[in-house]
């Protein structure tokens, strides 16, 4: 198992990552043709499910590249509350075990 010191880096590093992080949002961006249409060019669209609810925008050509950049920012903040939640389950069962040394010493001394 990784020291106490270690781990309680890693967790405060994960917490600022998190924290530095900039807008976000969920989704997926897809470009879509319209059937029949003229000149061929193709619409973006933002699919993302928000409070059990699946939602579609559409997405202007100038702000394409600040949503992905959005979603980029979603994928990495899921990323780094897994790393969080992981290493918090570490501590949490590294915190247990020392507890459970001391009450075992304590009883051994009755």
């Amino acid at each position: 198992m990784k020291s106490e010191k270690v781990l309680a880096a890693r967790i405060d590093a994960a917490k600022r990552a998190i924290a530095a992080l900039g807008d976000m949002r969920p989704g997926h961006l897809s470009v879509q043709r319209r059937e029949g249409g003229k000149d061929g060019r193709g619409y973006a669209q933002l699919s993302y499910t928000f409070q059990k609810r699946g939602r579609t925008d559409y997405v202007q050509p100038e702000d394409v590249e600040r949503i992905k950049s959005e979603i980029a920012n979603y994928r990495k903040f899921k990323g780094l509350c897994e790393r969080l939640v992981a290493l918090s389950i570490e501590e949490s069962k590294r915190k247990t075990g020392r507890r459970r040394k001391a009450d075992d010493a304590g009883r051994s001394r009755s």
